[in-house]
């Protein structure tokens, strides 16, 4: 009652707020994965597992990936157009080469 956050992550400041909605979970997103032209850097170090599944980052590359204790475990990354981009995960950098519609599973240590 009278602000904050419902434990549904919605924010409890009535009317509904839809830039308080809407921009925690923008925030979120952006600790997770950032993206720059042909760059993705994943970023889940504060959380100790998760997942994330179907987020979409720039040059409309749909990625999934799962981490454990801080670390990525798991990549998927599908492409609607062939493209090259530089995945950086755990203090590691690769080159992929995505074709349209084929995806891309990487497996980290």
């Amino acid at each position: 009652m009278g602000g904050g956050i419902y434990p549904n992550m919605l924010c409890a400041h009535p009317p509904f707020q839809i830039d308080g909605n809407f921009g925690f979970a923008a925030a979120v997103a952006e600790m997770l994965i950032q993206s720059r032209k042909g760059h993705i850097l994943l970023l889940p170090d504060e959380w100790k597992d998760g997942n994330v599944r179907g987020m979409k980052v720039q040059g409309d590359i749909t990625v999934d990936f799962e981490w454990r204790d801080g670390r990525i475990h798991k990549v998927r990354l599908c492409s609607s157009r062939e493209q090259k981009v530089t995945l950086e995960c755990n203090g590691i950098s690769k080159t992929i080469f995505l074709r349209p519609d084929v995806t891309e599973d990487m497996i980290f240590g």
